[in-house]
């Protein structure tokens, strides 16, 4: 018997592909690693906790440069712009979670 997923976890993943390729050049500006967008649950732990777990370099939100920090709060804006359930990113400044929970919340 082979394995078949669900149509709706087949759509999910086509549009998580097509919003990770439609924002790919503001991805390489934040210098996360591939990981980081390669699946969306590894999105969701990158902003709930600020790292990902399996990432061996270990590349954390308050170690990314400011502008680095500024094209992710702009990737994040773009990711509940797409029409993606807002949660607070706990992973960014207060500041910014609060922007960005006016905005979407």
């Amino acid at each position: 018997m082979g394995f078949r997923r669900s149509p709706d976890r087949a759509a999910a993943a086509r549009d998580w592909k097509q919003f990770v390729e439609s924002n790919a050049h503001v991805i390489v500006a934040c210098g996360l690693p591939p990981a980081a967008t390669a699946r969306i649950d590894s999105w969701d732990e990158l902003l709930t906790h600020g790292f990902l777990a399996d990432d061996p370099g270990r590349v954390m939100v308050d170690q990314l440069t400011p502008d680095q920090y500024r094209s992710l709060v702009e990737l994040i804006s773009n990711y509940f712009s797409a029409g993606y359930e807002f949660y607070t990113p706990m992973a960014l400044k207060p500041d910014d979670q609060a922007l960005l929970r006016a905005r979407f919340a």
